[in-house]
């Protein structure tokens, strides 16, 4: 590995192309982690140029550090170096020159119309100094014209900016290269713009560019390992994903297999391309604070336990990978070739069901399942449905099935406010339940056995006697997450739009207009008149946030049911069954106001609990 200490113009300034290779990641870097910061150093290093005494040196500025590869070149072509290290960084600095090239042609132009012929010569030279570190003079093919060649989701928006002739041509656009673009050129601007037609302020910002930037570069030899370099240097833009080195790994095993570069090319392209091409999707992080993860790095957690059969910790994804995949990795293990085309196959596969168990769009009670799992907010189980969605014996009627089994499991243990704590054990046990499932046979039957058969009390599945108790006196609103509330409320509609008949497939009905209403309500003193008791005030905060006091209503229709009463006063003015019956089209209220017409009090609420309690016991069954 030969170290070379160099400025922009040693790198840039000569005839090559630096390209990176399918395994890097696409372009991620970001104003405030990485674009900020780098325009902090080069305005800095760009003043101390201005302010520097003719006869006196200036020290360089180091941004870090790039790992490069000599690769092979046809005669008569540009010669190239693959970029191991530091792509983020080289992509940027591009990005950065140009911006500048067209920043010193619009003051070139406006000293042009301010008949400033210093100024406007001084501009002049210092943008051709630019333009000769962004494009090559003498090229064959038409991308060799670049000094820089990034990953194949990012070329079309790195052509935009690099060809594009001026800012305005690049003012509809809103990649993330045009974003970087953007940024810098209104910085060169006001940097330029603090001495507007000064001609020795164009040429210093050429020179602290090109001369005063400076990277070390690395340049390997045949004795050094790419891919270990790779997955060991973190230079200082945005740290790499355990989601970024397996796809180095993978790419780089097929190297090692001696796989021919359009069969590499192909795989990548089929499987594995999604990734980076739907960047924004795959990369967005999930979760708050520092339990957030991009969304690629969950699904390979959970893909990864789905094929383990253990719980991977989110800072171990990659150790375990490799062991999963490369024996060589274990002590004493022997070296055996993965079969990497079906890995990557089985990785592709199963990121199309996890944006199904993200984003269900389909009305199947499985689908409807799936939106219930994610306002439960569990997700240890997503592994378990990976399996499921992935098994041949699985068809949808048993997804189906499986959907209920597990949503009752999963409801009723909340309604009994049972612990969570286990569930991550239990979908590894129940992913080895579907594996010991006969082919061909469903699995439903299967994991419901194994629920019912779990008598343990950290993870037993709550019998009827238990969900109903629960059901009728827990305290719904305050105790527990509102989502789930809603969940429930939302559940009992869709069955009551049903009739309540099995086999019939699920509604998809908009809910997002809808909130919880109580029917008594939680300011009551006004309008429902209550002795003054200790017993019946007690009965009556007891209920107040029962299950069967509750409901939904669009939010228009909130405010005016407010406070009032249940029945219309004898001014005329409606209560909130007159404005129920006549405004809301939910099944949940009409079968309230038909079933308690002239009075609601603690005995009504009592009453609706046990018929809610009937409907959530055929949504949500327990086999006896």
């Amino acid at each position: 590995m030969q170290p070379n200490y160099l400025a922009l113009v040693n790198i840039f300034g000569a005839e090559t192309r630096y390209t990176v290779p399918l395994f890097q990641r696409p372009y991620v870097w970001k104003k405030d982690d990485q674009w900020l910061p780098l325009w902090d150093d080069l305005s800095d290093l760009a003043d101390r140029v201005y302010l520097a005494e003719t006869d006196k040196s200036i020290a360089g500025h180091f941004l870090g550090t790039v790992v490069l590869e000599q690769t092979q070149s046809q005669t008569g072509s540009i010669g190239r170096r693959e970029i191991i290290d530091g792509q983020q960084r080289l992509t940027t600095l591009q990005i950065v020159l140009k911006a500048a090239e067209h920043a010193l042609e619009e003051v070139e132009n406006q000293a042009l119309e301010a008949t400033n012929e210093q100024a406007s010569k001084a501009a002049s030279v210092a943008f051709r100094q630019l333009a000769a570190l962004t494009k090559n003079p003498a090229y064959a093919d038409d991308e060799e014209k670049y000094k820089v060649w990034p990953t194949n989701d990012d070329r079309p928006a790195f052509r935009e900016v690099m060809d594009s002739p001026n800012a305005q041509a690049l003012e509809a656009s809103d990649t993330r290269l045009a974003a970087a673009y953007h940024f810098f050129i209104g910085r060169i601007r006001e940097w330029l713009g603090k001495k507007p037609n000064e001609p020795r302020r164009s040429t210093t910002l050429a020179a602290a560019l090109k001369d005063h930037l400076r990277l070390i570069v690395l340049d390997l030899d045949d004795n050094d390992e790419p891919q270990a370099i790779f997955e060991t240097l973190n230079a200082n833009g945005a740290p790499l994903l355990p989601s970024d080195l397996i796809k180095n790994w993978l790419l780089w095993e097929l190297t090692r297999q001696l796989k021919p570069k359009h069969f590499i090319e192909s795989s990548y392209n089929q499987y594995w391309r999604q990734f980076d091409s739907d960047s924004n999707y795959w990369r967005t992080k999930i979760g708050t604070g520092h339990a957030a993860r991009p969304r690629v790095d969950l699904f390979l957690q959970n893909w990864l336990t789905r094929r383990t059969k253990i719980i991977i910790p989110s800072k171990h994804i990659y150790a375990k990978f490799l062991e999963h995949v490369d024996p060589r990795s274990l002590e004493g293990a022997t070296a055996t070739a993965c079969d990497v085309p079906a890995l990557m196959q089985d990785v592709h596969a199963d990121a199309a069901s996890y944006r199904t168990i993200e984003a269900p769009t389909g009305t199947s009670r499985f689908d409807t399942f799936l939106r219930r799992l994610k306002k439960l907010d569990i997700v240890v189980f997503h592994p378990l449905l990976l399996a499921l969605m992935r098994r041949q014996g699985s068809g949808q009627d048993d997804l189906d099935t499986t959907a209920i089994v597990l949503e009752s499991y999963l409801v009723r243990r909340v309604i009994c406010w049972e612990q969570t704590r286990g569930y991550g054990a239990l979908a590894l046990a129940l992913i080895g339940v579907v594996g010991q499932v006969p082919p061909g046979e469903p699995a439903a039957p299967f994991i419901s056995n194994a629920l019912k058969m779990d008598q343990a009390e950290a993870s037993a599945w709550p019998d009827d006697q238990a969900f109903k108790k629960a059901w009728c006196e827990n305290k719904f609103y305050g105790g527990y997450r509102r989502a789930r509330v809603q969940l429930v409320l939302e559940a009992l509609e869709e069955f009551y739009q049903r009739d309540g008949k099995k086999g019939e497939p699920i509604v998809q009905f908009d809910f997002s207009s809808l909130e919880i209403e109580h029917i008594l309500p939680q300011k009551w003193q006004s309008h429902w008149p209550l002795s003054g008791e200790p017993e019946a005030l007690k009965n009556r905060e007891d209920r107040l946030h029962r299950i069967g006091n509750l409901t939904l209503v669009s939010s228009p229709l909130n405010p005016t049911l407010s406070n009032a009463p249940w029945t219309d006063r004898p001014n005329g003015k409606k209560g909130k069954r007159s404005a129920l019956d006549e405004h809301s089209k939910l099944r949940l209220n009409a079968k309230l106001v038909k079933g308690h017409t002239s009075v609601w009090d603690e005995q009504e609420i009592d009453a609706r609990s046990m018929e809610l309690f009937e409907a959530a016991k055929k949504i949500w069954p327990r086999p006896s």
